[in-house]
């Protein structure tokens, strides 16, 4: 298990790395350096994490929706006892 856990910390270490090797090599054209970052990103999870972040902001906006739409419908008496 120990082993384990060593392996992924320099396996991130290396990555890490050479993903700041090619960021700061000096990317002078602006397509090679947005693919830098792109890929700096996609290694990182920072992508991932952005998306989950969206996502989480739309369930919120979709459950205060529907919870104005039902306090509406109270108001207007939708829910009455039949």
């Amino acid at each position: 298990m120990k082993t384990t856990g060593k392996l992924s910390t320099t396996g991130f270490i290396t990555v890490f790395s050479l993903a700041g090797a090619l960021i700061f090599t000096g990317c002078e054209g602006s397509e090679t350096k947005r693919a830098a970052e792109e890929t700096v990103k996609e290694l990182s999870g920072a992508e991932l994490i952005d998306k989950g972040e969206k996502l989480k902001q739309q369930i919120k906006d979709l459950n205060a929706e529907d919870v104005r739409r039902i306090q509406e419908d109270l108001s207007r008496g939708v829910y009455r006892d039949e």
